[in-house]
C-alpha cells in the first residue's frame, strides 16, 4: 500500500486548518476532546517538536520530510492561524521541493506513485500558492497527465499499472480539492471522472478493493482503511462539484464562510493572474448555486448508501493494519459526511475521542507516535505526521478560504496594499479572502498600524449595521460581541478591543471586562484602558507594569474584579459574559 518504493513514498495530505470557534459537541464523535483540548494540544505539541527535529536526521527521506512539513503547517494553521514560514525545517523542505519542480525533477513529476507528487502539490499550495503558483501548476499537470481514462490513479509502471488504485486515487481527489481552494486551473471534468471511477468500481456489497479490476464487482473483502479512503473521496468530490448540499457546516456553523458580519463587509482582492473571470469562478463552484457539472444523482446516492451500510456493519477501531493511514481517511470521511448528511452512524459516536486516547497510549517520550505494530514498514516520521493531521482535524476547515502569510515574496501584507472603498469594504491586491482569513493571515511580527486601523474601521461599520438591523435583538448583539471577544484568533480579539474601546459605550463594558481576563496581556491591558476611557475613571483602577508576566496577569485579575464590582453597582441587572 504505502512506502513500497525505495523512496518510501508517503501517503496522506492535510488540508486547510484555520482557528475557528468550536465546542467539543460541535462535531459528532467529539464528546471528550476537540483539537483545542489541553490533552490533544499537548500530544500535538510533542509530535510537532519531534517532526521539526527530522531536519537533523540524514536518514529521513524527502517524502517523509514532505509529509512532516505538511503536518507542521496544518498544526500552525489550527493553533496560530498562520503558516510557519519562519520554521527552518519547513522552509528548507519547501525550497528544496520548489527547486526540484522548477528544474523538472523526475523524482517528483514522473514518480512511480501518485502519493508523492500529490503531497508535494498540496504542501506547496498550502504553504504559499501565490509565490509557488508556477510550481503548483506544473505538479498538477503531472498529476492530470497520469490520470487513467477511467478516472483513476495508479502506479505509472509495473505489475499494478493495469488496475485503478483506490489508495492512490484518493490523493488525486485531495489534490483536486486543494487546487479548487487555491484557484489553480483544473478542468472540473477531471474531478467528475475521478468520482465516476469511485462510484463505478464500488463492489456490490458497498465497499472497494485496493486494486480495482472490474466495474460493479460482486462481494469483496473490504478493509476499513481502503473503505475510508474511497468513501471519503466520494463525499469530498461530491462536495467539491456541489452535487451534495451541505446541511451542516461543522467548521463554523455557517455555510456562507462568513464571520457572521453583514455581507457588505468583505475583503476583495483581485485573484492571481490566470484565474480571473466569472467563468473560472463558476467552474470551481465559487459562483452560482447549482452543481458545477452534471452527474447521475441516483448513482451517487446509491454509492453513498451502500458505503455507509458497509461501515455500519464492519466499522472497527483501531484498524487491523495501517491504522494511521486509516484514521486520517476516517477523519476526512466524518467531516464531509456530517456536512452532507448532518449526522454519522452510531458506530462512529466516539471516533475522534477513541483516536485521541489511542494516540496518547502510543506516543513515545520523544513525541513520535507509534502504531501498536499495526502499520508494517511505515516510517515513524510518516506515522507521526498522519496522526498529527488526524488530531488537528486537517479536513475540518477545508471549505474555508485559504491562509497565506507569504504573498508575492513578502511576509505579511504591506499596509500600502490596503485601502478602503467608498462602501466600507477593504481592497488589497493579493488574494481573494474573507475578513476572517485576512485577519488570520497577518503574522505576529509584521502587523502594521495602518492595517489594524483599516480593518477596525470596517469592523466598526459592520457592528453598527448589525446592531441597527431590525432583526437583531439585544441578545443577538451580545452573542455577536462575545464571538468577537472570545475568538481564538489574536488579531480578531485585538481588533474587537480597538473597536469596543473607541466607541465608549456602556453596552460594551461586559465585553471589555471579559477581555481584561485574557491570558494575553496585549489584549487584557488595552481592554482595561478601554474601560478607563468609557468610565472616565482615569485616575482609579490603574495598571502598573511590574516587569513580570505572571505578576501582571495577577494584577489584571484583580482589576477585572474591581471593574466587575463597579459595573454591577452601576447596573445591578447587567448580564456579564461567562
Amino acid at each position: 500500500m504505502f512506502f513500497r518504493s525505495r523512496q518510501l513514498s508517503v501517503a496522506v495530505v492535510g488540508l486547510i486548518c484555520l482557528s475557528v470557534g468550536w465546542s467539543a459537541s460541535a462535531c459528532q464523535g467529539q464528546q471528550k476532546y476537540d483539537p483545542y483540548h489541553p490533552k490533544v494540544k499537548k500530544i500535538c505539541d510533542k509530535a510537532v517538536k519531534y517532526l521539526k527535529g527530522l531536519g537533523n536526521d540524514g536518514a529521513v527521506s524527502l517524502p517523509q520530510k514532505t509529509i512532516a512539513s505538511l503536518a507542521i503547517v496544518e498544526y500552525y494553521k489550527r493553533h496560530e492561524s498562520r503558516v510557519p514560514t519562519d520554521d527552518p525545517f519547513v522552509k528548507k523542505t519547501v525550497a528544496e521541493l520548489a527547486g526540484m519542480v522548477s528544474g523538472g525533477s523526475s523524482e517528483i513529476l514522473l514518480n512511480n506513485e501518485t502519493y508523492f507528487p500529490a503531497l508535494v502539490f498540496i504542501l506547496l499550495a498550502e504553504y504559499d500558492a501565490v509565490e509557488y503558483r508556477s510550481q503548483c501548476i506544473k505538479v498538477l499537470k503531472s498529476l492530470t497527465d497520469r490520470q487513467r481514462k477511467d478516472g483513476a490513479f495508479t502506479y505509472s509502471a509495473g505489475k499494478l499499472s493495469k488496475a485503478g488504485d483506490t489508495s492512490q486515487s484518493q490523493f488525486g481527489a485531495l489534490a483536486f480539492f486543494v487546487a479548487r481552494q487555491h484557484k489553480i486551473p483544473l478542468d472540473p471534468e477531471r474531478a467528475k471522472k475521478l468520482l465516476q471511477y469511485f462510484v463505478g468500481f464500488q463492489a456490490q456489497n458497498g465497499t472497494w478493493e485496493y486494486n480495482t479490476t472490474s466495474r460493479g464487482a460482486g462481494n469483496v473483502k473490504g478493509t476499513n482503511s481502503i473503505h475510508s479512503a474511497s468513501l471519503s473521496s466520494v463525499y469530498l468530490l461530491a462536495d467539491m462539484l456541489r452535487l451534495s448540499r451541505r446541511v451542516k457546516d461543522v467548521a463554523g456553523g455557517k455555510t456562507n464562510r462568513e464571520l457572521g458580519l453583514p455581507k457588505n463587509v468583505s475583503v476583495y482582492v483581485p485573484p492571481p493572474e490566470g484565474t480571473e473571470g466569472a467563468d473560472n469562478d463558476a467552474a470551481w463552484g465559487l459562483a452560482g448555486d447549482g452543481p458545477v457539472i452534471p452527474f447521475e444523482g441516483g448513482r451517487l446516492r446509491s454509492c453513498k448508501s451502500g458505503g455507509n451500510q458497509w461501515y455500519a456493519n464492519n466499522f472497527q477501531f483501531p484498524a487491523q493494519m495501517w491504522n494511521s493511514y486509516f484514521v486520517y481517511a476516517l477523519e476526512r470521511y466524518c467531516f464531509f459526511k456530517e456536512q452532507a448528511d448532518g449526522k454519522l452512524g452510531p458506530r462512529l459516536k466516539s471516533w475522534y475521542d477513541d483516536g485521541v486516547d489511542y494516540i496518547q497510549r502510543n506516543q513515545k517520550a520523544n513525541g513520535a507516535i507509534d502504531s501498536d505494530n499495526r502499520v508494517p514498514n511505515m516510517p515513524l516520521a510518516a506515522n507521526t505526521a498522519l496522526y498529527t493531521l488526524f488530531m488537528v482535524r486537517a479536513s475540518e476547515v477545508i471549505s474555508l478560504p485559504p491562509v497565506n502569510t507569504v504573498m508575492n515574496g513578502d511576509s505579511g501584507l504591506r499596509s500600502g496594499n490596503l485601502s478602503e472603498a467608498p462602501d466600507g469594504t477593504i481592497s488589497s491586491s493579493d488574494a481573494e479572502r474573507g475578513l476572517k482569513s485576512l485577519i488570520a493571515s497577518l503574522s505576529d511580527d509584521k502587523l502594521e498600524e495602518e492595517q489594524l486601523k483599516t480593518m477596525t474601521k470596517a469592523l466598526k461599520r459592520a457592528v453598527r449595521e448589525f446592531k441597527q438591523s431590525d432583526s437583531q435583538s439585544r441578545g443577538n448583539t451580545s452573542r455577536f460581541l462575545k464571538g468577537l471577544i472570545k475568538s481564538d484568533n489574536f488579531y480578531r480579539r485585538l481588533i474587537a478591543i480597538r473597536f469596543l474601546s473607541g466607541e465608549q459605550e456602556m453596552d460594551y463594558v461586559p465585553a471589555l471586562i471579559y477581555a481584561t481576563g485574557d491570558p494575553d496581556l496585549r489584549i487584557a491591558v488595552p481592554a482595561h484602558n478601554g474601560l478607563r476611557l468609557t468610565s472616565r475613571k482615569f485616575d482609579t483602577f490603574k495598571y502598573v507594569d511590574q516587569g513580570n508576566d505572571d505578576a501582571n496577569l495577577a494584577q489584571m485579575q484583580g482589576l477585572k474584579r474591581q471593574w466587575t464590582k463597579w459595573f454591577l453597582e452601576l447596573r445591578p441587572d447587567a448580564e456579564l459574559f461567562d
